[in-house]
């Protein structure tokens, strides 16, 4: 029932306009700096006098679509009462165009309904998994394969967590089938199988929060036919798995974070209590959060972003939820370190190397130096030390760190800032103060296709192979398809990446990220369910080896449909 204040127009009120100038400035901020190539023969009055132009633009954008937004019920009244006397519709006519854009009341949700989006995913999925069956092969899942069949020693540089898994559906396979190829086959059908059980979860959600049919079935479209992620979902890596865990503690987050009353606390306890559990959200933010850690080195990072910005909502507003969350934050924490500490040692595994978690500072130090930036000849020694300077131009590349850390494994000294972590750490901060501007430029080329809309580089959301050759023997064998088929398939594949080039990026993600936060706070929304998706957009800003990679913030990309909602979709209550 729509109340009186939902026909009046509200006009943007102090707290609205000054809630958009941040997100102005982060836009104009991705406009100029994102195009650092233009940007950096502007002179620094004119990129100023573009910053502050964009800024204004983007605020003018922003607060217009929060308008729109809060006030759409009034306009939309509005609208239909002019067309009612203008033009006479039938009434059932104007209540199904409503309710194909309009959100409804909260739906009545059925396990049928649930298990409908799932098995559209999983047949929409299943094509790919018999074309390429029995997997789609990268060399990262060959060299954790290896770890899994004891042909190379054991190490963390890829989750080793998910190297277990690898090897418990290999052993598995292994006793139920005695072939390598059907054990990865199986391993391959339940991520398959998981992937489109989290994204028909989530299409459920949508679907209980009364999500209106249009917009329903632009999700649908999204997790159910998108090519990307069907292959994402084939693919023997851990970014599938690190996915589903983590939209699933997004969603966790946000229903711990819902009670904001005492009164609602109580009453869910009471509800617990009366069936002999504890909160089940709790329970739930702990288990999914040591996934989303166990699953992406900077899986801990979004847990800990996540957690702290919870801690300081707890503490000045929502005081319930203290003793809970620090509880569950700190058995995460206890679990995890016992993880990386105790049992990895003991199962023999080898930590990362040194370098491995070393991009960002090195970036910046090597930008420093090519630039022609001030550095002493004590500086350039300790960097020296590190890498062979001679022959750094050739393996330097400002957007993927991966030439320069392989260059410095074979013929660097690593070791050498493991042994004098104070004293290199004194040489970035120094180096940098003396060259701020260069640190930017070397931050900002390594980090800006995840915000900015065009890069230099092509984007590619997967190779152009699908299977690598491997030690195992394992090749590709189709399933009731024909070779011309599996032709037919690849051009398919490698047109819509191109189509996704044209009309997507992984900046634009970020922008509807933004946006759609912005709305949500614009409309007074908890904006919890947010939070996961700018950890791990932060996670990148720090610590990303490869500029533009998809699969780094697939995470956020398949979060989008939720978020959109959250942001401009009807407020859901406790």
């Amino acid at each position: 029932m729509e109340s009186e204040r939902d026909r009046r127009i509200q006009p943007p009120k102090w707290r609205e306009i000054l809630l958009m100038l941040p997100f102005a400035f982060c836009y104009a901020f991705f406009i100029v700096l994102g195009d650092w190539q233009r940007s950096a023969h502007y002179s620094n009055a004119r990129n100023m006098g573009r910053l502050a132009l964009w800024t204004v633009i983007a605020w003018a954008v922003l607060l217009l679509l929060g308008f729109l937004l809060e006030n759409g019920s009034a306009l939309a009244a509005g609208v239909t009462a002019r067309l009612a006397r203008n033009v006479t519709l039938p009434v059932s006519l104007r209540k199904s165009v409503t309710k194909l854009f309009v959100n409804e009341g909260r739906r009545q949700g059925h396990w049928w309904i649930r298990f409908s989006f799932f098995l559209l995913c999983l047949l929409c999925y299943l094509p790919y998994f018999l074309m390429y069956y029995p997997t789609w092969y990268n060399n990262d899942a060959v060299w954790q394969m290896e770890q899994a069949l004891g042909m190379a020693a054991k190490s963390n540089h890829h989750p080793y967590f998910h190297t277990l898994i690898i090897k418990l559906f290999l052993d598995v396979g292994d006793v139920l089938f005695g072939n390598l190829t059907a054990a990865v086959a199986l391993y391959t059908f339940f991520q398959m199988t998981l992937t489109a059980a989290v994204f028909g979860f989530l299409l459920f959600l949508l679907y209980k929060r009364g999500t209106g049919i249009f917009w329903l079935i632009l999700a649908v479209c999204f997790y159910a036919l998108l090519p990307v992620n069907a292959m994402l979902s084939i693919c023997m890596g851990k970014d599938a798995w690190f996915t589903a865990a983590f939209l699933l503690f997004m969603w966790t987050v946000f229903k711990c974070a819902q009670a904001k009353s005492t009164a609602c606390i109580e009453s869910v306890e009471k509800a617990a209590g009366a069936r002999g559990l504890v909160d089940r959200r709790w329970v739930w933010f702990a288990v999914t959060g040591l996934a989303v850690c166990l699953l992406r080195s900077n899986g801990i990072f979004v847990f800990l972003g996540t957690a702290v910005f919870l801690m300081v909502s707890a503490c000045w507003r929502e005081h319930v939820l203290r003793q809970p969350l620090t509880i569950s934050t700190l058995i995460v924490l206890a679990l995890y370190l016992l993880w990386q500490g105790p049992i990895l040692s003991a199962l023999q595994v080898e930590p990362p190397d040194t370098i491995e978690s070393l991009t960002m500072p090195t970036q910046h130090l090597l930008c420093a130096y090519k630039r022609g930036g001030s550095l002493t000849a004590e500086e350039i020694g300790m960097l020296e030390q590190v890498m062979p300077l001679a022959d750094i131009d050739e393996y330097y590349n400002p957007y993927l760190f991966d030439l320069t850390k392989n260059y410095i494994r074979e013929n660097g000294n690593q070791e050498i800032i493991a042994k004098n972590k104070v004293a290199y750490a004194k040489l970035w901060l120094t180096v940098g103060l003396r060259n701020p501007m260069l640190y930017l430029e070397g931050e900002i080329r390594q980090t800006a296709g995840y915000y900015a809309l065009h890069i230099p580089h092509e984007l590619y959301l997967y190779s152009d192979y699908f299977m690598v050759d491997n030690p195992f023997g394992i090749e590709g064998e189709r399933k009731l398809f024909t070779y011309d088929d599996s032709l037919a398939m690849g051009t398919f594949l490698q047109d819509f990446q191109e189509l996704y080039r044209r009309v997507w990026s992984l900046g634009a993600n970020t922008w509807l990220l933004l946006a759609a936060l912005a709305c949500a706070l614009y409309r007074k929304r908890r904006i919890a369910v947010f939070l996961p998706a700018l950890c791990l957009l932060g996670s990148l800003m720090l610590a990303t080896p490869v500029y533009n990679e998809f699969r780094y913030a697939y995470g956020v990309f398949a979060a989008l449909p939720v978020l959109v909602c959250f942001g401009v979709g009807r407020e859901e209550k406790c």
